[in-house]
């Protein structure tokens, strides 16, 4: 009898990896997690597939599929001839041409950005809308919920959107401080204690917040004290965000509308406003908004990233938390570096997701190989996105240079296109890359197995 259970056992395991490997290749289009899936279910079918189907791949709902593309306003006056390949690119993918007439100021400090906060929200006088991925309850998340509550009863239009799964632990006090003094809060797509881990996938990894139409602060940095705060400590995490003012708000502000729209089903109509002249010699910044994710271009992060690096001349660098590129950027970069482009990539030398920092051993190893120069910078957290292509374009946002950013969250950047702010951010680039120590930690048995072990589910992280 025992044999009997144990051959059927053996014919279900194998029909229930084959079912899942079937699974894995029709639905998963990047290999996001294949290897790492696939070893698991060969270990324990039943167990492996469950998590898999539960876990693992690109899911993404009927209600994110059907999203429309975000309708960026057209600026009246914006110019409309494109001036190089990668703005053509963008063109191309529904983007839209770049607005000029923006003014632009990098915040690179974390009192900096707490103030330019303050005196967003201080300075609305019709709307003041904030969209984070986390919101914690410590001075400066309190401190930003109080001035959001006071414009909210001087009468001004306020909207809070905060994450379902990066704000999971934020009380529900927070949101209900706001709605009774007027304004409106959300969360998006809520989450139970029983969900939380059933979707990891396109979560709101935006960070937002624009006041009438005409001013927005947008980078990477979430409403925490970790990233804003008065009083920096060495606990204090790296990070750049941009105070942007002129046409491309207005664009940024209809990336909130969506949002709001999709989450509450209320309909803005504060999403355009009336701007000035597109072309500003005193403000010439010149922008592209990018929503990635459901609403945006297909793929459009992954593309511009293939397109740009294909399209360097000579330098190509990366400022990211987690570097966990997908195939076929990896296999870009990789070709960068033996053109000889100037590649370099920074990352803090311990982030706050340790098995990211083993999973980006081997990658850094083989590029480093190639000529790569990788910057650890010591001591603290590096949370900036940035990206610099030659004096051609920069990216500044929410996306991380990895594969969930590439295909699994909503994110949120900018392209800039304009060489005085390229310039900028190069210089701030430089100031933080001189401060790193360069190459990859020294190899060791205990590091290479766990750089083995969690590549294989890094996409997943």
């Amino acid at each position: 009898m025992i044999w009997i259970v144990a051959y059927l056992s053996s014919v279900a395991g194998a029909f229930l990896s084959i079912v899942a490997m079937t699974i894995i290749r029709n639905e998963q289009r990047h290999s996001i997690g294949r290897i790492g899936w696939l070893g698991l279910i060969l270990l324990s079918p039943p167990i492996g597939l469950i998590l898999c189907l539960w876990l693992g791949g690109r899911k993404i709902s009927r209600e994110h599929e059907k999203r429309d593309l975000v309708d960026l306003p057209s600026i009246p006056g914006a110019e409309c001839d494109l001036r190089d390949v990668v703005e053509r690119m963008l063109s191309a993918r529904k983007l839209g041409p770049p607005t000029t007439g923006n003014k632009v100021r990098l915040l690179s400090r974390p009192a900096e950005v707490r103030d330019a906060f303050m005196e967003l929200i201080d300075g609305a006088r019709e709307t003041i809308h904030v969209m984070t991925f986390i919101l914690d309850e410590k001075d400066t998340g309190r401190a930003v919920v109080d001035r959001l509550c006071k414009k909210a009863r001087d009468g001004v239009e306020v909207r809070l959107l905060v994450d379902g799964f990066g704000s999971f632990a934020l009380a529900e006090e927070q949101l209900e401080a706001l709605r009774a003094a007027g304004g409106r809060a959300a969360r998006f797509k809520r989450m139970s204690r029983l969900t939380r881990l059933a979707y990891l996938n396109f979560r709101n990894h935006r960070k937002l917040a624009v006041a009438d139409g005409k001013r927005a602060i947008l980078g990477g940095a979430n409403i925490v004290e970790d990233e804003i705060t008065s009083s920096p400590d060495d606990d204090t995490w790296v990070d750049l965000s941009l105070l942007i003012e002129g046409p491309a708000a207005s664009q940024l502000q209809s990336v909130f509308c969506s949002d709001w729209t999709f989450q509450t089903g209320e309909e803005l109509s504060q999403c355009e406003y009336e701007q000035g002249p597109a072309c500003d010699e005193a403000n010439p910044s010149r922008l592209t908004v990018m929503p990635i994710g459901p609403d945006g271009p297909e793929e459009i992060l992954d593309d511009f990233w293939q397109f740009a690096i294909h399209h360097a001349t000579e330098r190509l660098w990366i400022c990211t938390p987690y570097f966990v590129p997908p195939p076929n950027a990896m296999r870009s970069l990789e070709l960068a570096c033996r053109r000889g482009i100037d590649v370099r990539v920074l990352v803090p030398q311990v982030s706050d997701l340790r098995p990211v920092d083993y999973a980006r051993f081997d990658y850094f190893k083989d590029l480093i190989e190639l000529g790569c120069k990788v910057h650890r910078y010591p001591d603290r957290m590096v949370h900036a996105k940035i990206g610099i292509v030659d004096d051609l374009v920069a990216l500044v946002g929410s996306a991380n240079f990895d594969v969930r950013s590439f295909f699994l969250n909503y994110e949120l950047s900018v392209l800039v296109h304009d060489r005085e702010t390229i310039q900028r951010v190069s210089d701030w680039y430089t100031g933080l890359a001189d401060g790193c120590e360069r190459g990859t930690t020294d190899r060791s048995s205990v590091r290479s197995t766990l750089a083995t072990a969690v590549r294989l589910f890094a996409s997943e992280l």
